[in-house]
């Protein structure tokens, strides 16, 4: 499968969460697409599981799209899924993951089972950990100043394959 728009994987999450009574906030559903992504890229040798480049904002790692389409509801809960404009149609349409992308719903789901109990505070701290793909882009001396540098996916991918590893 190619790489999906961002926000077919967070409605993914979001329709998980909700059917599970486990709400999300902004900040968790970026961490635990963040870590999908992550081990998306590790398992699948580099094939990134978003169209969308990881940045390397000032308190972690975020995927744009996801922050803007769901930052008005700050630290709450989300309470509905995210929609993007299909360019060919100019329709407002919610995006999905394939009904037969077994791989993909099997990974979304171990992420969910592995990650989805801990808060997005939590998350986040794992993600600044010493040597992390967020520390090393925020601490590269080039980046200093900057508010969002793109993490590359190659750095993500090597970072959870050592966790694979482990």
């Amino acid at each position: 499968m190619a790489p999906y728009n961002a926000l077919a994987i967070a409605n993914y999450l979001l329709d998980k969460a909700k059917s599970e009574g486990n709400p999300l906030t902004p900040m968790k559903l970026l961490k635990l697409i963040y870590f999908a992504h992550g081990w998306h890229l590790a398992l699948y040798g580099g094939k990134p599981l978003i169209n969308e480049q990881v940045q390397a904002w000032d308190y972690g790692p975020v995927v744009s799209s996801v922050y803007h389409e769901f930052k008005k509801f700050g630290s709450g809960r989300i309470e509905q899924l995210g929609t993007d404009m299909d360019l060919s149609t100019g329709e407002i349409v919610t995006p999905r993951i394939a009904l037969d992308d077994q791989q993909t719903i099997a990974l979304l789901d171990k992420i969910w089972e592995i990650y989805g109990k801990y808060t997005g505070v939590q998350l986040s701290n794992l993600t600044h950990e010493a040597n992390s793909p967020w520390t090393s882009v925020r601490n590269d001396p080039e980046n200093a100043g900057m508010r969002s540098v793109g993490i590359p996916n190659l750095l993500i991918q090597k970072d959870f394959e050592l966790k694979k590893a482990a």
